[in-house]
């Protein structure tokens, strides 16, 4: 009956690839909620009429 045993093997393999899966995705997703709690530095405006395509060049 080596095909039981394959099919078996297969179940088996699943499974851990399964719980696996299951770490990794609970695992980025405790990073993400991290990043996502810490405070931001707020963002600086931006000139809205910056000078060149340098920033601080002339056209």
């Amino acid at each position: 009956m080596p095909s039981l045993a394959i099919a078996r093997a297969a179940l088996i393999y699943q499974h851990a690839s399964v719980e696996r899966d299951r770490v990794i995705s609970d695992a980025v997703s405790g990073l993400v909620d991290k990043g996502r709690k810490k405070k931001r530095k707020p963002r600086k405006k931006q000139d809205p009429k910056p000078k060149g395509h340098a920033g601080d060049t002339t056209d």
